[in-house]
């Protein structure tokens, strides 16, 4: 396998299918997410990779939803939000591009549904290219 450091400055071999990570920095989910309200990343320009995830643990129950949007901005979107529901402490995921339609950004938003801040850990992303 070759090695790679060229992809947003993470490193990864080289296999079968062309994968960008993204941290939790990048995504914009680095804070606590107050209670009853949302944390929202800001828009990803997806530079022509095909498929998006992201997965997460937070402290209290909630949901990850992801926005695709037809123009770099983050001002259009594509379609309605993917969603996965958030069980306190039980990592969960969100996938986009499944569905073939095209999209030039997303943006993640974390929504915690307690009376209490929600804690993010394990947060990560993953662009990939088919």
């Amino acid at each position: 396998m070759t090695q790679r450091s060229d992809i947003s400055g993470v490193g990864g071999e080289l296999g079968p299918a062309l994968q960008c990570l993204q941290s939790a920095a990048q995504l914009g989910l680095t804070g606590n997410v107050p209670p009853n309200g949302s944390l929202a990343g800001p828009a990803l320009v997806s530079n022509g990779w095909k498929l998006f995830s992201v997965g997460l643990k937070s402290t209290q129950a909630g949901q990850i939803s992801v926005q695709r949007f037809l123009d770099l901005a983050g001002t259009i979107p594509q379609g309605a939000a993917v969603t996965a529901a958030l069980t306190a402490n039980t990592a969960a995921s969100a996938t986009v591009g499944t569905d073939g339609l095209p999209f030039a950004s997303v943006q993640v938003t974390v929504t915690n549904s307690s009376g209490s801040a929600a804690t993010l850990s394990a947060v990560q992303g993953l662009f990939q290219a088919s």
